[in-house]
């Protein structure tokens, strides 16, 4: 077998495969005697009549036929092996010839996982300045802390402020007549944003819990409600409760109760936050890091990204947004006159996307597979653990991960995590500020297996 490789755009390979014609000749005999073997001769047990009268009996031409079909799928696989080739579709017979001797010649472009040039990782080089966390920033947190505790305080010796949530009875009259339907009880609103009676957000204000006032408005000409479009409307307010939202006070006692004791006083609080705030601030610039590495490396790598790889993840990316449409009640043309923009250009940008994320993607899965970096099962159980609940097992969880298709979501996370934290550990990363480091942070060592172990999809 000789095969023959030319490389077209995409990622595309053409392999031209020459088999010589014993091949197709042995597998034609295979089939022969296949076939002969279920055929029936008057006189002869199956498949012990005499060859000619069996090859009178089976049809040569669809022998020759299935024969060359079969040496092609075999030596097709052959050739992709010999020439290391992975590829990504079953690929498109251009070409097939076969000679008087049954020798035969057929050519397949495929679409194969692309040659990835990668620069050498130490030659990667960012610099980065750490977020410092300010005592700003803790008393900020502060008060986001005293406004998700604030409760609801019932107001009874004080009038009523704007943004107070009352809660009235009235009776209304029309022309000094009391209006069909016009006695209401237990209306609730908050005071400053009733659009029905606009004119009740400052009637009220100053009012006390229990007292009772009167408030006129006179409906504009054009109102909706004919009956009242015009007239002048009296309105006998009785205020049943009044409530405010309170916030508490920053105390050691709030502490206490906001860290069910864990914490002891305000100053436990704000080194608690600012231990937090910390944590999370050093995760972002992490994340921010390796963001900046990564883009560093997809500039300075090369290969062809395969169309066939680019399509799928612009359908993905379309039926997304198309799902995320339908479950608002919105179509394609919809979205993109709000967007102010047009559905050709929201296409080409999805494909766009499509195309960067495809190229980081297999940036990534080569960097894997030289260093033989995957995900095992460990890495899976143990990312698991923190979702197990009281009662159930680790076995359970994964199976109810597995059974919502998460767990190839977190494997694939996990996947990215290791990746950039090797890449990491490879560039040197400086500190604003301070003198070059080669290790920003010590990445965790990268997993390996024997030489067929395979990288998970990034």
């Amino acid at each position: 077998m000789q095969v023959a490789v030319e490389r077209r755009p995409g990622s595309v390979v053409a392999l031209t495969v020459t088999v010589g014609s014993d091949r197709v000749m042995a597998r034609k005999e295979q089939l022969f005697s296949k076939h002969a073997r279920k055929v029936t001769v008057p006189g002869f047990r199956p498949g012990k009549a005499p060859r000619k009268m069996l090859e009178e009996r089976i049809d040569q031409g669809v022998l020759l036929q299935s024969a060359i079909e079969d040496t092609i799928n075999d030596t097709y696989r052959e050739a992709l092996r010999e020439q290391g080739l992975e590829p990504l579709e079953q690929g498109d017979i251009e070409d097939v010839k076969t000679g008087d001797d049954l020798s035969l010649t057929y050519t397949v472009a495929v679409t194969v996982r692309p040659e990835v040039e990668l620069p050498e990782l130490t030659s990667l080089q960012v610099t980065v300045e750490p977020t410092v966390v300010t005592d700003e920033q803790v008393e900020a947190e502060i008060e986001n802390l005293r406004d998700r505790t604030s409760d609801f305080a019932e107001i009874v010796d004080e009038g009523i402020q704007l943004g107070d949530y009352v809660t009235i009875d009235y009776t209304m009259k029309v022309n000094g007549e009391p209006y069909p339907d016009g006695e209401v009880t237990g209306y609730p609103l908050e005071v400053g944003s009733d659009t029905f009676f606009p004119e009740l957000n400052e009637g009220l204000i100053g009012v006390k819990q229990g007292d009772t006032v009167e408030i006129t408005t006179t409906y504009p000409d054009d109102y909706s409600n004919a009956d009242l479009a015009g007239k002048k409307a009296e309105f006998e307010v009785v205020v049943q409760q009044v409530r405010r939202l309170a916030k508490p006070e920053a105390t050691d006692e709030w502490a206490q109760l906001l860290s069910r004791g864990e914490l002891q006083t305000m100053d436990d609080l704000r080194k608690r936050l600012h231990e937090n705030l910390t944590i999370m601030a050093a995760e972002a610039d992490r994340d921010h890091l390796r963001n900046e590495l990564l883009n560093e490396l997809v500039a300075k790598s090369t290969l062809d990204v395969p169309e066939t790889l680019v399509d799928e993840e612009y359908e993905h990316l379309m039926h997304d947004l198309n799902h995320r449409l339908a479950r608002e009640r919105m179509d394609l043309d919809e979205y993109a006159e709000l967007q102010n923009t047009s559905v050709d250009d929201i296409r080409n940008e999805r494909r766009v996307i499509a195309r960067d994320r495809v190229r980081r993607s297999l940036i990534l899965q080569e960097i894997a597979r030289r260093e033989r970096i995957f995900v095992s099962d460990d890495d899976i159980d143990q990312a698991l653990t923190p979702f197990v609940e009281e009662g159930s097992t680790l076995a359970k969880t994964r199976k109810e991960f597995e059974k919502n298709g998460r767990v190839n979501q977190l494997a694939s996370r996990l996947f990215h995590e290791k990746v950039l934290a090797f890449l990491q550990s490879q560039a040197t990363v400086q500190v604003a500020g301070q003198a070059a480091s080669e290790q920003g942070e010590e990445a965790p060592a990268a997993e390996k297996t024997g030489e067929d172990a395979t990288p998970e999809t990034a």
